[in-house]
């Protein structure tokens, strides 16, 4: 049952003792409100008895300086802890449209009291203790996805002031990861442990009340401004940021860090902002790229190249885009001509040699020392450590991805140009000869990077190592298996008209090669394409139209091994036929069981 309409509360008053340490804290009360928290109900609580509490813990915070309270810390720490986990589970339990009728009423009465809430966080957030500063940026975090109107714009715009002029980096780093947990807030979140404990979680006494509709969304509003916020003053934050970059010490580390993280955040798809609301964040991309030279901290390095394999999202997002935005299209030329002309590669500081000691020499750009005997294929090396190993991999996929999209580009641009004329088609044969051209110069770079770091064959295509290099990765391997697809059907006819060019991206070599990896089972292709953490099935859709469309050259690169590769095709039908059968297949996978039939037939009928 629903509680009564009753007068809503207010916290009581409360005299300040006089004292430098203000009235002691209510230790003993706290505990008791947090661990009723934790049960996401507090109707085992006098309202009144909460309420006290709670203004005698504001009292003394608002009353005296937070240095001057550092002797209290622990109790401190237990006042924010319990402040951040009320507003978690009210805001979770708004998010659910059901709330403990308890809360409810405290966060009712907390309406008037809030600025003072409020400047007591702040006063915390900029406090010279991490843990204190810490603390008080996952309460606020979590109190201003509650706010609705005027209040949230205030706070962001506090917070986006502490990170333009604020010279207390603690402050500055923690008020950065607050927007970006507003950003990343999802409704939808859960917590594993929650799965367990029935649909609310909340013991059978709670007294609970339904919210309507409009009260539940009102932290999508609060995301809306926070972009908004960020949006007035980007060109300065990117500025600060560059400065820090290319001032960098380790107490700058968290700050560069928590900004780079939340750049992504606001760029990324998962963020579910919309395309204008998030247009300003790509402007300022190509200042970071100035700073990453061989001096540059490894840190910085694997945020930027995160940053940058976001902004070129190419398997989830621009592969399947038929005109791609100018945005990315203008990160993958800058990546490109780094690479081609600035020496971007040297500059990746990733150790490991592969049993050679490369020397570029400076008129030719030639590698001019020969590896040692008896290379692996798989890609280890004992001179290179994980951090450079990730390292590799990312600058490895983003050059993939910024090939893939300027070759997408181009061939949209010219088809556009050709659609409204009457002409042939010789626009396109100039940019695609220029593009080839440029890219052949970066993908022999690539090439001679990754063997002068890992112990591949010298003679290995690209199309072969790569699959090795994301083996243990496999969104990054499928990946970079869809850029490989698209720059090779997307090249078209010229790409066989250059050798080199044509066995350094041939999918043919890149799918059996994976199909050595994953031993010719049949069921890790079916786990992938059941998996939504990889978009493999863009890539068996596609390579499978390709198989179909070049039958005879797909035999007759397969050779001997036709029969076992045609095998797991067949055995992956026949897995997915069964789960169709019985509606147990997450999606419409007919185009797919369409094209392996197709496959199947011309294999039988003897097109080989």
């Amino acid at each position: 049952m629903v509680e009564p309409q009753q007068k809503r509360a207010k916290f009581p008053p409360c005299s300040d003792d006089g004292g430098g340490g203000g009235q002691l804290l209510p230790r003993h009360d706290l505990e008791i409100i947090h661990t009723q928290l934790t049960r996401k109900c507090l109707c085992s609580l006098q309202l009144p008895d909460i309420l006290h509490t709670l203004a005698v813990c504001n009292d003394c915070f608002s009353s005296h300086p937070v240095a001057q309270l550092m002797r209290l810390r622990e109790e401190t720490l237990l006042y924010i802890s319990m402040l951040t986990l009320f507003f978690e589970v009210s805001l979770r339990q708004q998010s659910r449209g059901v709330l403990c009728s308890r809360i409810s009423q405290v966060v009712a009465a907390g309406a008037d009291n809030e600025g003072a809430v409020l400047d007591i966080l702040f006063a915390f957030l900029a406090s010279e203790d991490g843990y204190v500063s810490y603390s008080a940026s996952r309460a606020l975090a979590s109190l201003l996805l509650m706010l609705r109107g005027r209040p949230s714009e205030v706070v962001l715009e506090r917070l986006v002031d502490n990170v333009a002029s604020s010279t207390n980096l603690l402050e500055v780093g923690h008020s950065v990861e607050v927007v970006r947990r507003v950003i990343e807030w999802k409704d939808l979140d859960e917590h594993p442990l929650e799965a367990t404990e029935g649909e609310s979680g909340q013991p059978a006494e709670c007294v609970k009340i339904t919210l309507a509709p409009a009260d539940t969304q009102g932290a999508n509003e609060v995301k809306y401004v926070a972009t908004k916020k960020l949006d007035y003053k980007w060109y300065i934050l990117v500025a600060r940021l560059t400065q820090l970059v290319n001032e960098f010490t380790v107490e700058r580390e968290h700050v560069i860090v928590s900004f780079l993280t939340l750049w992504e955040s606001l760029i990324s798809v998962k963020a579910n902002l919309s395309v204008t609301d998030t247009k300003e964040f790509y402007s300022g991309l190509e200042r970071l790229m100035t700073p990453l030279t061989r001096h540059t901290h490894a840190v910085v390095w694997r945020k930027v190249l995160d940053l940058y394999n976001e902004v070129l999202c190419y398997g989830s997002t621009l592969a399947l885009q038929d005109v791609l935005a100018e945005e990315p299209c203008n990160l993958a030329h800058l990546l490109i001509r780094a690479v081609k002309d600035r020496r971007f590669l040297e500059c990746v500081p990733c150790g490991g040699s592969a049993g050679r000691r490369p020397q570029i020499d400076a008129g030719s750009g030639e590698r001019v020392a020969a590896p040692v005997p008896g290379p692996s294929t798989s890609g280890s090396s004992a001179g290179m450590d994980c951090g450079d190993r990730t390292i590799l991999h990312k600058v490895v996929l983003v050059v993939l991805k910024a090939i893939a999209v300027t070759v997408k580009e181009t061939r949209c641009d010219s088809s556009s140009e050709n659609s409204s004329r009457s002409g042939g088609s010789g626009s396109e044969d100039v940019d695609m000869a220029i593009i080839e051209r440029s890219l052949r110069e970066v993908v022999r770079k690539v090439d001679d990077f990754v063997k002068s770091k890992l112990p591949f064959h010298p003679e290995a295509p690209m199309a072969e190592w790569m699959v090795r290099l994301f083996g243990d990765q496999d969104d990054w391997l499928v990946e970079s298996m869809v850029c490989g697809l698209d720059i090779f059907t997307g090249l078209g006819v010229r790409i066989r008209q250059q050798p080199e060019l044509h066995a350094c991206v041939n999918p043919h070599t890149t799918f059996l090669v994976f199909l050595e990896t994953v031993y010719l089972e049949h069921d890790v292709l079916l786990d992938l394409l059941v998996s939504n953490e990889t978009s493999f099935l863009l890539y068996l859709l596609r390579y499978l139209k390709f198989i179909r469309r070049s039958w005879h050259e797909f035999a007759s690169h397969c050779g001997r091994q036709l029969e076992e590769v045609m095998t797991v095709l067949i055995r992956l039908r026949f897995a997915i036929d069964r789960l169709v059968s019985k509606n147990l297949f997450p999606y419409n996978i007919n185009p797919v069981l369409k094209l392996l039939q197709k496959c199947e037939e011309l294999y039988e009928g003897g097109e080989h």
